[in-house]
């Protein structure tokens, strides 16, 4: 599988998302603030289109930790970036790029 550095990938998702067909793949483990526990089951979403972030004001904590995006039939979703395991892109036809964080060495 092909990798892609976080940043890079949420640059390409943003630019992705500027086409107005341009559409991406995400997969990422969902966190439940209520329980304060990730899932261990990981979610795919195709699809997808990166809306704008909110203001800082709107967050209990860091708003930069969010990927604010939304579903093929325009649903507001949001996950912690560092929860984030692979996207897909339009350019290799959605092929999976799991996605390394600063540190991940494969």
């Amino acid at each position: 599988m092909k990798t892609i550095k976080v940043i890079d990938a949420i640059r390409l998702a943003k630019e992705i998302s500027k086409i107005p067909d341009g559409r991406f793949t995400i997969g990422f483990f969902p966190y439940n603030r209520t329980t304060g526990k990730a899932s261990a089951k990981l979610r795919t979403i195709e699809g997808c289109k990166v809306r704008a972030q909110l203001s800082r004001e709107r967050f209990s904590i860091d708003g930069d930790n969010f990927f604010l995006f939304e579903d093929s039939d325009g649903n507001p979703k949001t996950c912690y970036q560092a929860l984030i395991r692979f996207m897909g892109f339009p350019d290799d036809n959605y092929q999976p790029r799991k996605v390394i964080f600063h540190g991940d060495t494969n």
